[in-house]
C-alpha cells in the first residue's frame, strides 16, 4: 500500500517555477483555438493556479520593478505575450469588447501558424476559420461564373 508523504516527490514537482513568456504562450494559444478570442482575465484565470506567489504579487519586482507598480508579474508577462502576437499580426485588439481576436491575416498569412498550433496540440481549427474559407471559396466561384 503506497504511503502519501507530502513534499517527497522531488524538487521538480514541489517547486513552482516563475512564469515566462514561453510558459504562458500555450495557455493563450489554447484559449484562442477554443474560441478565437481571449481576454486578459481568462489568461489570469487559467494560469493563476499554476503560478508561484511571486508571480501574483502586486508591485512587480526584478526587471519589472519600476515599470508597472500596480500590476502583477503575471499580468505584465501576459500583456507582453499578447503584444508580441499583435505585432506579428496573429491577433488584433478589439477595444469595444476588450479582447484580442485571432485573425487569418492578410491573404491568410496566419493560417500556417494556426495550423501548426493545431497539429502540435492535437487540437481543432477554430470554426470561424472554416466558415471564412468556405465563404471565400463560394465568392470566388460566383465571381468566376
Amino acid at each position: 500500500m503506497p504511503v502519501d508523504i507530502p513534499g517527497c516527490v522531488g524538487a521538480f514537482v514541489d517547486e513552482i517555477p516563475l512564469v515566462t513568456h514561453a510558459m504562458l504562450r500555450p495557455y493563450v494559444i489554447a484559449i484562442l483555438l477554443h474560441r478565437k478570442a481571449v481576454r486578459l482575465s481568462e489568461i489570469m484565470a487559467a494560469v493563476t493556479p499554476h503560478c508561484s506567489s511571486i508571480d501574483l504579487k502586486i508591485g512587480a519586482w526584478g526587471e519589472y520593478e519600476d515599470t508597472e507598480p500596480n500590476k502583477t508579474r503575471l499580468e505584465i508577462i501576459a500583456e507582453e505575450v499578447l503584444g508580441k502576437m499583435v505585432a506579428s499580426g496573429l491577433i488584433v485588439y478589439n477595444k469595444s469588447q476588450d479582447f484580442w481576436v485571432l485573425t487569418r491575416g492578410e491573404k491568410d498569412q496566419n493560417l500556417t501558424t494556426v495550423i501548426s498550433w493545431v497539429s502540435s496540440l492535437d487540437a481543432q481549427l477554430p470554426v470561424e476559420f472554416f466558415r471564412n474559407a468556405t465563404q471565400q471559396k463560394r465568392n470566388k466561384q460566383k465571381s468566376c461564373s
